[in-house]
């Protein structure tokens, strides 16, 4: 009988995660893109021959890893070029550029060097045009037509790289095959993860780059629920919590993307989980131990984890005074769960992977010296950004990062905000406030840690001088959903009605459902985009 109560209890959990799943999974990207890339140098170029002069409506083409602009010249009989225009590229991407000119020659010359991995032209009637060869520097190749089951009829986030993606599924692509990588201003943990499926499955397509991160999505939601329920005590509670996350427009764009954001929070959660557990003398030599590896896996992703650190570090301390648990066996112990295995963790992922493209880590000084350059990078970045936004907007989701966009015809359009459900996010900003005063009040344990972790890792961005984005709240959000629960838990209690929480759960699906479009990619006519509109910083 306990057994069967104990699977009820689970299934609405279950029931969660399977439905999650499914929604997060559809449309997350294509299975397959071209494998097989040009490398092109700067002095080189591309001559590609048809075999007969054909008018050519327009060039379809798929860069590699290293985009780059191409000029684009045509002739007629491959003496007399002219020149048509610039052909831009970005990592993994499919593009297409009208040409609307007779030739039976075309010329590409990048800029810098370059690589692509399809090219095909098409006429009029949008047919493929028969390419004759095409040569690099009189050197017959084949890789750019060799994979025409790749072409997409409609380019879109499905089968191209977007924001960030250009920089982070780029460098798993080439610690997954061996390159020197490009993006370095970041620890490399979160791409090593990345490269996994690419490592596995050989196939540089969007499904595979955002595959792990999407499955950290879902494991978030898992993990504020055991977190939930082990502070409140509630399966109810708990699935309110996991409720929370699953319907937040935020976190379902954030996740779905090829970046290492969904790691970091993640692992952020995980570290304040078994901390919380810890102060609540639960096997306090494990869980001090597996809230120091997961601090370490943050730091290793994002240094955003080191706020969480500086959370963690009062929490512990703050803990070991008031119980009078001090002794230098302890100390030890949290030195070396928090410092030494953290240092060596953080370490090992660039032995893992020590080559970037400008420098090499193979020693604890280059190491060091590529730390310094990063911290150089991020606290001497002067540029602004169009969708930078100060801090102390983030609660209200007033400025959101907008991802994607695409027009297909004149009135239909795609969007991949990430906006958050304001339901929970300005809701949050009231349990925030209910947070303080319980916790200064009645000294309540539970709101003294969701408190001192939210301030804690919040705290060191306001500090920070340079440009900022709503997604650098992502951290802070779980902790945010569990004010929100523990806000509504109380307001049940005292009023004795769970409708109060039904009501408040139906207005988060609502949103969830009206912004879907927003957050996915999925295209509706542009009038709806703006009415949907709440502020005129929202670009959808």
């Amino acid at each position: 009988m306990k057994k069967w109560f104990k699977k009820v209890k689970c299934l609405p959990i279950v029931i969660i995660l399977i439905m999650y799943t499914i929604i997060s999974f559809i449309n997350l990207g294509s299975f397959k893109n071209p494998n097989t890339f040009l490398d092109v140098g700067q002095d080189e170029e591309i001559l590609i021959e048809l075999k007969n002069a054909t008018y050519i409506n327009k060039i379809k083409y798929f860069s590699g890893r290293i985009g780059e602009e191409y000029d684009l010249l045509t002739s007629l009989d491959g003496v007399k070029y002219d020149s048509v225009f610039e052909l831009k590229t970005s990592a993994f991407s499919w593009q297409e550029e009208k040409i609307y000119k007779t030739a039976k020659y075309l010329r590409l010359i990048p800029r810098e060097n370059a690589s692509l991995g399809e090219v095909v032209l098409l006429d009029n009637a949008i047919k493929k045009i028969d390419i004759k060869k095409i040569t690099l520097n009189d050197k017959k190749v084949n890789s750019l037509t060799d994979e025409e089951n790749t072409i997409p009829k409609q380019i879109s986030y499905m089968n191209s790289s977007y924001f960030d993606e250009i920089y982070f599924a780029r460098t798993a692509y080439e610690y997954a095959n061996g390159l020197r990588a490009y993006e370095w201003t970041h620890p490399p943990l979160g791409k090593l993860i990345q490269a996994i499926p690419l490592k596995i499955f050989h196939q540089m397509a969007p499904f595979f780059y955002r595959l792990m991160g999407n499955i950290a999505g879902i494991l978030m939601i898992l993990v504020i629920y055991l977190f939930a329920k082990k502070i409140f005590k509630s399966n109810f509670y708990a699935t309110i919590a996991a409720l929370l996350m699953t319907f937040d427009t935020f976190h379902f764009a954030q996740t779905r993307m090829g970046t290492v954001d969904s790691f970091l929070v993640l692992f952020i959660m995980l570290s304040f989980y078994f901390m919380y557990n810890y102060i609540n003398e639960e096997s306090p030599n494990r869980n001090l131990f597996l809230s120091g590896i997961f601090f370490a896996l943050a730091t290793s992703t994002k240094w955003i984890g080191l706020y969480a650190g500086l959370a963690l570090a009062i929490i512990f301390f703050t803990y070991i005074i008031r119980k009078k648990k001090i002794s230098l066996k302890l100390l030890l112990k949290a030195t070396c769960f928090f410092v030494i295995i953290p240092l060596i963790i953080y370490i090992a992922t660039y032995f893992i992977y020590p080559n970037v493209e400008w420098f090499e880590s193979f020693s604890f000084k280059e190491i060091i010296n590529q730390t310094i350059r990063m911290f150089n990078y991020h606290s001497q970045l002067t540029e602004t950004h169009f969708f930078s936004s100060p801090y102390y907007t983030w609660p209200l989701s007033y400025k959101p990062v907008w991802y994607y966009s695409s027009d297909i015809k004149p009135n239909l359009h795609a969007s991949i905000t990430g906006v958050g459900n304001i339901f929970i996010w300005w809701m949050g900003i009231i349990g925030s406030i209910y947070l303080i005063i319980k916790a200064i009040r009645k000294k309540d344990k539970a709101s003294l840690f969701i408190l001192t972790a939210i301030v804690f890792t919040f705290l060191p961005f306001v500090f920070i001088g340079r440009a900022m984005f709503l997604y650098h709240y992502f951290a802070i959000l779980p902790l945010i959903m569990l004010a929100v629960v523990l806000l509504l838990k109380d307001i049940c209690e005292k009023w004795h009605k769970r409708a109060i929480i039904y009501i408040y759960l139906a207005l988060v699906i609502i949103f969830f459902i009206i912004y879907y479009p927003a957050v996915s990619g999925m295209y509706m006519p542009n009038n709806y985009f703006e009415f949907i509109k709440l502020f005129s910083t929202w670009y959808f």
